[in-house]
């Protein structure tokens, strides 16, 4: 399913790659390197936080990352590794996506539907670690009708809906495909959600299959892209997703819809499909469009320095959402 992306991660251009997708636990991770003397390999958390560094020998294409950090495959979590030269971060950071179980929903039932009110904790043995999905760490940008939007993908958060919509990007799915619902601020209020993804315009299409409903705990906030779904059904997510337009109106869809990634750049590109006029159903009278949508290389990270983004705010406490507004198909 994802052979395309596969590829484009396989062959890069980047002073760091991985030599294929996945490595299973405990085995040698070969990484393909940029030769060059003075060079480390740094492990990131997700706030760039350093973990651990090893210095890379000088004049190599190929280093074994498993054998430079020896307890590599004992993190669970989402990580990153960082090329740096002579203290200086060189190309995008690759991502190291443990291959762990998924975690399970706790569920309240209620007449609007079911109802996440938390997550299932995992001990480390339950975890099940298999290795680790690796790749370079990559932004996407959707070229819209009215401007460029670059989103920066949180895979911390929710590892297998960034994946898919990795995926979604780099194989041409969002070409020529409408904002068909806009709950904006043309009415006066503080804009709840643009939506895209259905290739039909008609707010029920999608990729051909679904995917469930991550834990992820980014907060619905201005900018944040999230997944939409089919009515009540919590697991049926698939191409289509919202950019939110504020969090006064989106702090409800905390933990009930899975964020996974958040603007960077194109925050105004984002307003202004959210201020446009609109007709039944939250159509937009003059329908605007991602012409295209790709991938480009992430910028360095830089160790010990928190990334440039939205900054996070407080998730809400969890309410029962109201029905009208829902994002769904």
């Amino acid at each position: 399913m994802f052979h395309a992306l596969a590829a484009a991660v396989l062959v890069s251009s980047t002073p760091l790659a991985p030599q294929r997708l996945y490595y299973q636990v405990n085995g040698p991770m070969p990484l393909s390197v940029e030769a060059g003397e003075g060079r480390e390999l740094v492990l990131l958390a997700p706030d760039n936080r350093e973990v651990a560094r090893a210095a890379v020998p000088d004049g190599v294409g190929e280093v074994d990352a498993a054998s430079l950090i020896p307890n590599l495959y004992s993190f669970t979590t989402v990580h990153y590794l960082q090329l740096v030269d002579n203290s200086a971060p060189v190309g995008a950071a690759i991502v190291l996506q443990p291959l762990v179980r998924v975690r399970n929903p706790v569920l309240r039932y209620t007449e609007r539907g079911p109802f996440v009110e938390t997550w299932i904790e995992q001990s480390e043995q339950e975890k099940n670690m298999a290795g680790f999905r690796v790749y370079v760490e990559r932004d996407a940008v959707l070229h819209t009708t009215h401007g460029d939007i670059r989103l920066v993908m949180r895979p911390e958060h929710a590892p297998n809906t960034v994946w898919n919509f990795l995926h979604l990007v780099e194989g041409g799915f969002y070409t020529r495909i409408p904002f068909h619902r806009v709950v904006g601020t043309s009415s006066g209020g503080p804009g709840f959600v643009i939506q895209a993804g259905d290739p039909t315009g008609n707010g029920s299409g999608g990729p051909g299959y679904r995917i469930d409903l991550e834990a992820s705990t980014l907060p619905h906030d201005l900018g944040v892209i999230s997944m939409a779904r089919e009515g009540n059904d919590i697991h049926t997510a698939g191409s289509q997703f919202f950019l939110c337009l504020s969090r006064e109106a989106t702090a409800r869809l905390d933990v009930q819809y899975t964020t996974f990634g958040q603007t960077i750049e194109g925050v105004g590109v984002v307003k202004k499909i959210g201020g446009l006029r609109v007709g039944n159903q939250d159509r937009p009278i003059e329908m605007p469009y991602i012409e295209t949508a790709e991938l480009v290389a992430s910028e360095p990270r830089t160790p010990g320095q928190a990334p440039k983004w939205i900054a996070p705010v407080p998730a809400a406490p969890a309410e029962k959402p109201a029905a009208p507004a829902n994002p769904q198909r």
